[in-house]
């Protein structure tokens, strides 16, 4: 019998939720637990450099820190000719200096660890426009959500993720969401109100008058969208136990676990005025 893998480790959060109008259902293989490579690399449009990093999944009940992976060969390149190799910063954190987020471009970052080559491509999108950031009343209880506003462009797939900032502090409650039935259309879906009265809620992520609440807004290649669709699907499917009975899909080769997003970034902040 295989065991249940573990995603302790992972930068993204411990708890992801599905805002989408299409939630699909993927079958997912179980993967043996124990130590396995995770890499996470980020590439926005915001004029900063890649950055990934590296380490070893852990078991969910196990203390002390992530391991690191140190001494990683890691290299990014674009279909413009852009090449660079990521200086090790900090044990297990790399960073690039030169290559730059650019719509449109491609993007492929390759990981050398231990002998083995790790690749993964992304095509950064176009930035969509976020407009505006309204507070609203969700009908659960007094609990208060946040929509951000913005029109879908259509004729394109877009895939969006959100990271909400209530006081300065991340909300783990992760969103993701694309436009496969609201295409060309306003967005009129809340954060908050799921984050504020769903399964893994935390108290201290519920929105109350006077909160200053930052929203950011990427625009996600296809394979990234998939890795934090599956993960959150994952996540969902019983929110109180530690462990994950199966892996999200990642975009890297090699069976690794972990992502590459190449993304656009917008974001929008608000005081949460009374309602």
């Amino acid at each position: 019998m295989k065991k249940r893998a573990i995603l302790r480790g992972l930068a993204a959060g411990t708890t992801l939720l599905l805002a989408s109008a299409c939630e699909k259902v993927v079958t997912l293989d179980l993967r043996d637990a124990g130590p396995r490579l995770v890499l996470e690399g980020t590439l926005a449009d915001d004029g900063q450099p890649c950055t990934v990093r590296a380490s070893r999944s852990t078991n969910f009940g196990e203390s002390g820190a992530v391991p690191a992976v140190t001494g990683a060969v890691v290299t990014l390149s674009d279909d413009a000719g852009g090449l660079e190799t990521l200086a090790e910063t900090s044990p297990g954190q790399y960073r690039g200096r030169t290559v730059r987020g650019q719509a449109g471009r491609r993007y492929t970052l390759r990981v050398a660890v231990d002998g083995q080559t790790y690749v993964a491509a992304a095509t950064l999108p176009a930035a969509v426009p976020l407009t505006g950031l309204r507070a609203e009343k969700t009908g659960i209880g007094d609990a208060i959500g946040v929509v951000p506003e913005f029109v879908d462009p259509a004729g394109r797939r877009n895939y969006y993720r959100f990271r909400q900032y209530r006081n300065g502090r991340l909300n783990k409650l992760l969103f993701v969401q694309t436009d496969e039935f609201t295409d060309g259309k306003a967005n009129a879906a809340a954060l908050g109100g799921v984050a504020s009265g769903g399964p893994g809620t935390n108290e201290a992520d519920q929105l109350v008058t006077g909160d200053s609440v930052r929203v950011e807004m990427q625009n996600l290649d296809p394979g990234a969208y998939e890795y934090f669709r599956t993960l959150s699907q994952i996540q969902q499917s019983n929110p109180m136990v530690s462990t994950t009975p199966a892996n999200p899909l990642s975009n890297f080769s090699g069976g690794v676990l972990g992502y590459f997003s190449a993304y656009s970034r917008r974001q929008r902040s608000l005081i949460i005025p009374v309602l």
